[in-house]
């Protein structure tokens, strides 16, 4: 298995954003007004708040709810001894489906998807994801403190881990939290983009998270056989894919190569954009929790059986902006997504194989 650290490609990726920011206009801005900030196809939910959801997927957990219909999944560990969690993001809370096992949150998701104006929805946190929430003024949909008024175990013992909920369950709660499921205006641009008496208010709209496009411009791809990845997390969890060229996506894996199937449908999680993000990170206080560098980093994106080496950035309104390997603006093409945060700090590996089982990645 080959190993990627960050402490190696640090220089590569300051190099290669520093030559981006050299190239004239840089990325284009992002056209959010009938696009999904998610998936960068056509909006089904306009002035809608995304909302997001962490379960577990640890090796003991086999059973995932609503994985298969989340536009976006954020895969990540927040402690060095402990496996990952899933953040499963959908476009509205009317576009959620029955999810669970929901599980503690994470500040990491939350900070990824701030600039969405995300609606969290966990159950429970720790000390760190407080004090973000609470830094920020922000309220999650906690089971903790919302118990059976929106969450479910699926049997009479709730002390059972396998809570779930979904987006009706969590519209009913929304009121008595103060929260809203609807997107808010910017007070600068509504200040300067105010109606005339009898004009249409212009719905709000988010940044999109990821710099996407629709026309399939993208330089060369650095592979062009990319079939098989495996994301390895600590404690012996890893989550596989493996290229299905009838769909053009890739089909999510547990760690033992069997599909891994959203428990609403039966039918295996695939996705059209892979990202495997490189961050460097430091252990907190505690000397276990993981805190994540979302300044800068490396990756690699597989689209379509390819494989690109690239470099990230993160912006203000939580978005990114990528370069190609030869720090080159890049826009990924549209549609969901799986998105693995990898530490420095914790052995944490990556493989990908050509069609024929050799290794793509050199040490």
């Amino acid at each position: 298995m080959k190993r990627i650290w960050i402490q190696r490609i640090g220089a590569a990726v300051l190099c290669a954003v520093l030559l981006a920011g050299c190239m004239p206009g840089g990325p284009a801005a992002d056209s959010t007004a009938s696009v999904d900030p998610l998936t960068g196809q056509e909006q089904q939910y306009p002035g809608q708040r995304p909302a997001a959801v962490v379960i577990d997927n640890a090796p003991g957990s086999t059973t995932q709810w609503g994985i298969g219909s989340a536009s976006v999944v954020l895969e990540a560990a927040a402690r060095a001894d402990t496996a990952p969690s899933l953040c499963l993001v959908y476009p509205s809370v009317s576009a959620m489906p029955t999810v669970g096992p929901v599980t503690l949150g994470q500040d990491l998701f939350w900070r990824l998807l701030s600039g969405q104006q995300v609606l969290p929805i966990q159950r429970g946190c720790d000390l760190y994801t407080r004090n973000f929430l609470d830094y920020w003024n922000l309220r999650a949909v906690d089971a903790l403190e919302t118990g059976r008024n929106a969450f479910t175990t699926g049997n009479t013992d709730w002390a059972s881990p396998l809570w779930c909920t979904n987006g009706q369950s969590v519209a009913k709660v929304l009121s008595s939290l103060s929260l809203s499921s609807a997107l808010s205006e910017d007070p600068a641009e509504s200040a300067e983009d105010s109606t005339q008496e009898g004009d249409t208010p212009a719905v709000p709209t988010v940044p999109a998270l990821l710099p996407q496009q629709t026309d399939g411009h993208l330089p060369d791809a650095d592979v062009a056989d990319a079939v098989q990845a495996a994301v390895q997390f600590p404690s012996g969890s890893t989550t596989r894919f493996a290229y299905d060229t009838d769909t053009g996506t890739y089909g999510m894996l547990h760690n033992d190569g069997s599909p891994q199937l959203d428990a609403n449908t039966g039918i295996q999680a695939a996705f059209d954009n892979l990202l495997v993000l490189y961050s460097a990170s430091t252990p907190r206080d505690d000397g276990r929790t993981l805190d994540y560098d979302l300044t800068m980093g490396g990756g690699l994106w597989l689209n379509g059986g390819h494989l690109w080496h690239i470099t990230w950035t993160q912006g203000t309104g939580s978005t990114f902006a990528f370069y190609d390997a030869d720090g080159r603006p890049l826009r990924i093409l549209s549609g969901r997504s799986y998105i693995a945060w990898l530490s420095s700090l914790t052995g944490e590996e990556v493989t990908v194989q050509d069609s024929a089982g050799n290794d793509l990645l050199q040490p």
